[in-house]
């Protein structure tokens, strides 16, 4: 192709879940204006409607969901069989289709411009928790066979990149990043007679870390008093001695949520599905001046530099004597705040990685040939969050 002065090169996003889904919005939607402003235009096509996907997490209805795969493996073959006049850039979210089946997997190889995989988590291990039947259903040798054919992949941590590395030509580390902007410290002053909050963030996926930790709740309670705050799990704990606050996710009240902690609780299991986290639960939480105690485990290690801007727990004891300290001591729970912040802003946030994104992209599009004409004329980025109403989506 060759990109004239008002060309713009065009990016075809594939993923399974559209907007609603926290993987699809982080890693794709957020970089819309950062990747307007070098030159390219992004289109997301999603697999399941909005609906549909939240329909997926409910229980029953199996007619309907089986009805709504059916639709959406329609769509996705369409777009793929079309992606050749419609894009310069294939761009696929973690899968081409859902389960990691290869339908349609000609329409891929036909296309000839730089295909680029993304994923951040270990996609190709059968722990993939919360999926039932279905994980019997997987194809875990999807993954490796679209990074082989991918001029680029992008990975969420070490622990991924390192396994693509054995596949892929080339492999870029791009965190999980977030808008600092957006996600920010509350302004409102807590009422000092109130109990502190600890907060927990997840799905029915990882209602299961949260479980683990009931023990390790009901001794800090016999020790100082808080509320447990649950968002996202469709059965919370029972926790002997601790009142409990439920709630439903929601996309807008996303910040919020994370703003009403006082301390935030990121637990995972040690095993390899837990290295292939993006531990962007814990980001969240420090991005609005949540201090966190989290399992030291895989990329949490990275991220939080124990005793400096969070905790990092290894057993019940620790998690315990942690989150105590943490609970009695509000000059403590200020220094990870302000700590924490400052960790997200310099390593997490759009602004810190918005290069990292767009060389990557002008990298795989110099193999071809191909660059966008605002990059070559050395333009500026401007990172902000898009609205929804921002995002194109394909017809």
């Amino acid at each position: 192709m060759t990109v004239t002065q008002h060309a713009r090169t065009r990016i075809l996003a594939i993923a399974t879940n559209p907007e609603t889904g926290a993987s699809t919005r982080f890693r794709v939607l957020q970089w819309v204006l950062a990747l307007e402003a070098a030159g390219f235009t992004l289109t997301l096509d999603a697999f399941f409607s909005a609906g549909d996907a939240a329909a997926l997490y409910r229980r029953g209805g199996l007619l309907s969901k089986v009805g709504s795969a059916a639709a959406g493996t329609v769509r996705r073959g369409m777009t793929l069989l079309r992606a050749p006049h419609r894009a310069d850039v294939l761009f696929i979210h973690r899968e081409a289709f859902p389960l990691g089946r290869r339908l349609f997997w000609s329409a891929l190889k036909r296309f000839h411009g730089p295909i680029i995989y993304d994923y951040d988590d270990a996609m190709f291990l059968p722990q993939r928790a919360g999926r039932g039947f279905l994980a019997r259903l997987e194809d875990l040798e999807t993954p490796k066979a679209v990074m082989a054919m991918s001029t680029l992949v992008l990975a969420g941590n070490e622990f991924l990149a390192t396994y693509a590395r054995s596949y892929a030509r080339r492999v870029v580390v791009l965190p999980t990043c977030i808008d600092t902007q957006r996600f920010v410290p509350r302004t409102r002053q807590k009422d000092p007679r109130a109990p502190l909050i600890l907060g927990w963030i997840g799905s029915h996926t990882t209602a299961k870390y949260l479980h683990s930790l009931r023990r390790v709740l009901e001794a800090v309670a016999r020790t100082v008093p808080f509320r447990l705050y649950v968002v996202g799990s469709p059965e919370p704990p029972t926790v002997h001695g601790v009142d409990v606050d439920v709630a439903r996710w929601s996309l807008g009240r996303e910040v919020e949520d994370f703003q009403r902690c006082d301390i935030g609780l990121y637990p995972l299991w040690d095993d390899p599905w837990a290295q292939g986290k993006c531990a962007f639960k814990a980001i969240q939480f420090m991005a609005c001046g949540v201090p966190v105690v989290a399992a030291a485990v895989g990329a949490n290690q990275h991220i939080i530099q124990d005793g400096a801007n969070g905790y990092l727990a290894s057993s019940e004891d620790e998690w315990v004597e942690k989150l105590t300290r943490l609970l009695v001591d509000p000059t403590l729970r200020d220094r990870f705040a302000q700590a924490g912040r400052q960790t997200i802003e310099a390593r997490y946030s759009l602004v810190a990685h918005a290069r990292t994104l767009v060389d990557a992209l002008t990298n795989a599009l110099n193999g071809r040939g191909q660059v966008p004409v605002s990059l070559a004329r050395g333009s500026g980025l401007t990172i902000a969050m898009p609205e929804p109403a921002l995002v194109r989506r394909s017809a």
